[in-house]
């Protein structure tokens, strides 16, 4: 009995072995099922995110590349020279781009200063649009704001004025550090378009490409050292480029520029005492001027830009400072001034009591009528 028992319980235990051996077996397959669906799905997922920050230019290299166009090239044809330059990364994804698109015109032929953050309606519009491959060199001097490099622009004959305020205040520049200025405004690049001297193309279409050039150097000149400077005083680098904003239009002499920062910041930590800034430069600014006597009534004037009545920095950078005014934006020089006045030749008196400083004004008074009357004389 007990043999027969034994014998019939047998295969009984071999199926429940062979259902268990199914089951695990079966639920292997599932997990890899899974891990292979999903791994599928990330690889999909990076592909398309690759493939969408080349069509719309998310987050790209903002490094100008110059491309020559040559005779009877057309869009289609022109995208293996893109990728090759790298201006794009997929040149069949802008090939069906174009094709989608319908723009499968001419490109014109010529020299062009193409960006990698610019998306592919921007490319294709710059190629097939752009009229001219003229050149034309121009400095930007630094202080100058941007209303005064639109006027430099417009003075060379680079573009129209129409195609200047476009640019400058309606053209999303997907550069990092102009995020913090976003959304697009009029004045939003106010501070980054970097004083230098630019060889620049002519025409309406390549106004974008040349202040991309120009925010291009910006990013370059703003270097660690700058960065850890502005870490180490917790100031954004919207701050900083504000404050040497501030200085360039402030300083005249090299050898003062981290004084007078150092002036600022003394100030800035010290509110109950110098709750204002009190710098002229900045209300001129606010009044659109560059220069010139400040009245009493400009000094009541109701802008923001009115650091005699607005406490705190100014809401952004009056002008477009060079490197010197934004290494001393972010290393200011320590000491306990206050006050600072200027002196005919451009230099500045400091003072860390109002009763020294003024007894400065009194000798920057003297100094100035003395250069006047010189000058009257014809001495």
């Amino acid at each position: 009995m007990e043999n027969m028992e034994n014998q019939q319980t047998q295969p009984v235990q071999q199926t429940r072995r062979r259902s268990r051996r199914r089951k695990n077996s079966g639920c292997a397959g599932t997990v890899v099922y899974v891990i292979a669906v999903l791994g599928i799905s990330i690889v999909l997922s990076l592909v398309a995110i690759f493939v969408a920050n080349d069509v719309f230019a998310f987050v790209k290299d903002d490094a100008v590349k110059e491309i020559t166009v040559a005779e009877n090239t057309d869009v289609l044809s022109l995208a293996k020279q893109l990728d090759d330059e790298g201006v794009i990364n997929y040149g069949t994804i802008f090939k069906l781009y174009v094709r989608l698109k319908g723009d499968n015109e001419s490109v014109l032929a010529g020299a062009y200063a193409l960006n990698p953050n610019m998306d592919y309606g921007q490319i294709i519009d710059t190629l097939a649009n752009s009229t001219s491959t003229e050149t034309i060199q121009i400095t930007v001097p630094e202080g100058y704001s941007t209303m005064q490099i639109k006027q430099l622009l417009l003075d060379e004959h680079v573009c129209t004025e129409e195609a200047i305020d476009e640019a400058l205040n309606d053209y999303e520049f997907k550069h990092e550090f102009l995020q913090e200025e976003k959304p697009a405004k009029q004045g939003w690049l106010e501070g980054y378009v970097f004083p230098d001297t630019y060889e620049i193309y002519k025409g309406n279409s390549t106004v974008v490409s040349s202040l991309n050039k120009m925010l291009n150097n910006f990013d370059e000149k703003y270097d660690d050292e700058i960065q850890a400077g502005a870490e180490n005083l917790g100031m954004s680098m919207h701050d900083i480029v504000t404050v040497a904003s501030l200085i360039e239009r402030e300083a005249q002499q090299d050898g003062e520029r981290a004084t007078i920062a150092g002036v600022i910041y003394n100030r800035l930590n010290n509110p109950d005492s110098f709750p204002y800034l009190q710098v002229d430069a900045s209300v001129l600014y606010g009044l659109g001027r560059t220069s010139g006597k400040l009245s009493e009534e400009d000094l009541q004037s109701d802008t923001p830009y009115n650091l005699y009545t607005k406490q705190g920095l100014p809401p952004g950078p009056i002008c477009n400072p060079g490197y010197a005014s934004l290494y001393a934006a972010s290393h200011p020089e320590q000491h306990n001034y206050f006050y600072y006045v200027a002196m005919p030749d451009g230099s500045h008196l400091f003072a860390n009591s109002y009763a020294e400083h003024e007894a400065n004004i009194a000798a920057s008074n003297a100094a100035q009528a003395a250069a006047a009357s010189a000058e009257g004389s014809g001495e």
